[in-house]
């Protein structure tokens, strides 16, 4: 009998593990990127998940961690671009290589998307890289839109679903 996938929040205790597999499902874009900002990168995403602002969310089967992404209902608490007040956003969506394609990163992002329409919350934004190809069909697919308004260049570009 297969168990079902349980999307719930990180315990402190599971946010070594969501680490490494952060860093795992983003490894394939280390050849894209000089060393000095891949390390950057890297550190960036240690203190994101160890920080306490936002909420982890892992999808979890059968005993395993197969994805994670962090939630924040205070957009401006995810330290990145000058959201509008008032909105969410995410950040770190990554499934593991070995349970990609069987929808973890759409439900990991369904959550987000329940948890701000369950506090009101009228948009949630995110950034991602042009490189990631399959992160961006994601999330046109559930409905974001591009938000070049709050582009980095040169760095990631925006998007936003109003919900």
């Amino acid at each position: 009998m297969t168990q079902a996938i349980q999307i719930r929040e990180a315990g402190p205790e599971e946010l070594d593990e969501v680490e490494s597999l952060v860093k795992a499902a983003y490894r394939e874009f280390q050849p894209l990127m000089p060393e000095a900002a891949w390390n950057r990168w890297m550190e960036n995403i240690s203190e994101t998940i160890h920080s306490p602002d936002g909420v982890m969310l892992v999808a979890h089967r059968q005993g395993r961690i197969a994805g994670a992404v962090k939630f924040y209902p205070d957009a401006r608490q995810a330290h990145q671009g000058q959201w509008p007040a008032g909105t969410a956003s995410i950040r770190l969506l990554a499934v593991s290589p070995a349970s990609r394609g069987r929808g973890y990163g759409r439900l990991l992002t369904q959550a987000c998307l329940k948890r701000a329409r369950e506090l009101s919350i009228p948009a949630i934004f995110l950034y991602t890289g042009t490189f990631m190809t399959a992160a961006r069909q994601l999330y046109e697919k559930l409905g974001f839109k591009r938000a070049p308004e709050f582009d980095r260049d040169p760095g990631p570009i925006a998007y936003r679903l109003d919900l």
